[in-house]
């Protein structure tokens, strides 16, 4: 009995001196292989930071999971909007000043950066967060660091969300302010908006707006992981993914109950529903930025594809191993800060400004794709030629096609 004792306490003892794998897994760049774009001039950031991988793991194990399960009603959007209050208490910058005030009845509140750039910009920033959540408080960090990096004033606008309204309202307060700031800033042609996630849906309904309302169109659209259908999931559409989608924290089956919040029976949005639906009517000059597994990207490259096709300037950015709408997180992740100085830089271009010094990113590429626009109603491609890739986009009698190229 002794000797059998001793055994096993020896195979404890050997089971615990062995390396165990833990649940972070954390995988080194170059381990993947290149990212697979559709649009030809997209500009792929391959590399992420040790934060930004803990940080996607972690959602991965944690936030990913709660939100698959947690009820969406107006119980939870209370309790989440108190959690985002907690999460905003954090100490003020020094460096900015914000104020509140009125545009066209809509509360917002201005900031410029004591140390940014001078410029003659304003940017009208609607935050993301879904329709139900996230505020002023929540986004004050990245507006504060477009501030610096653009020197512009930058503008946060507080929209109705839901339960206290629809999609079509966030719409309209949305329109409500840009045109009420048209009238009072002294530079109206340098008035650009941005915003992430659900702001960004919002960002491109202004610019739609703006022109079936004969107002002066914005100089820019700054969206990051932009909301651009009320419908990302469905698969019956002719936008088609070509990565696999794994998003660090959203979902893909909870759209479908939030869309019935979003736009019940009855609200009407002005114009139309989706801003892929109207790129007939954006005519802004627009910086573009999604990551490699997120819901979003697939639609983020085909507004890319139909808006480069009619002229209109675009910069698309693809990043690898980041999270959804990951340039709100500028405090935490580098590569959040190097897309903020992307995307002022892009906006002072589109204003008429001269840029500042190039920004150092040794982790983008630009990725080659050969994209053709097609006007056959057939949808069929001649046997001679390579066999296609899924197709991007459809607009009316309009076919949007990839041929990737190895």
């Amino acid at each position: 009995m002794i000797a059998s004792f001793l055994r096993r306490q020896l195979r404890v003892f050997r089971r615990a001196r062995e390396p165990r794998t833990t649940g972070l897994r954390i995988v080194r760049p170059g381990r993947r292989g290149p990212v697979q774009v559709v649009f030809e001039d997209a500009v792929v950031h391959h590399r992420a930071s040790l934060q930004a991988r803990v940080l996607q793991r972690s959602l991965r194990m944690v936030l990913k999971p709660a939100l698959a399960v947690v009820p969406f009603n107006d119980r939870t959007v209370r309790a989440m909007r108190r959690f985002d209050a907690l999460s905003a208490r954090g100490p003020r910058s020094r460096y900015v000043e914000p104020y509140r005030f009125e545009l066209g009845g809509v509360t917002v509140e201005s900031m410029t950066h004591r140390y940014g750039p001078s410029s003659d910009m304003t940017i009208l920033y609607f935050h993301g967060g879904g329709f139900f959540s996230c505020g002023i408080e929540t986004h004050r960090r990245i507006c504060e660091r477009l501030a610096l990096y653009s020197g512009a004033t930058v503008i946060s606008v507080d929209y109705v969300q839901i339960p206290e309204g629809t999609v079509a309202d966030s719409v309209q307060d949305a329109i409500t302010a840009y045109e009420a700031l048209l009238d009072q800033v002294v530079h109206p042609d340098k008035v650009v908006v941005a915003g992430d996630s659900a702001g960004g849906y919002l960002s491109m309904k202004v610019a739609e707006l703006a022109t079936r309302r004969g107002l002066h169109p914005p100089a820019g659209v700054l969206a990051f992981s932009p909301l651009l259908s009320l419908d990302p999931d469905r698969q019956d559409k002719d936008v088609q993914r070509v990565s696999r989608v794994s998003d660090a924290y959203l979902p893909l089956r909870r759209l479908r109950v939030v869309r019935k919040r979003w736009l019940p029976e009855g609200a009407e949005i002005e114009g139309a529903v989706s801003p892929l639906e109207a790129t007939e009517h954006i005519d802004s000059p627009s910086f573009l930025l999604a990551v490699e597994d997120e819901i979003l990207r697939p639609e983020v490259e085909a507004m890319a594809l139909l808006l480069a096709a009619r002229g209109v300037e675009v910069e698309t950015h693809l990043w690898r191993g980041q999270v959804h709408a990951f340039p709100v997180l500028a405090d935490a992740l580098p590569e959040a800060r190097i897309a903020l100085q992307l995307a002022a830089r892009f906006a002072r271009i589109a204003v008429g400004e001269a840029p500042r010094a190039e920004i150092e990113d040794d982790g983008s590429v630009t990725e080659p794709l050969v994209g053709e626009l097609v006007s056959d109603d057939t949808g069929e491609f001649d046997a001679a030629e390579p066999e296609p890739e899924p197709e991007l986009a459809t607009t009316g009698r309009r076919t949007l096609r990839s041929l990737f190229t190895a």
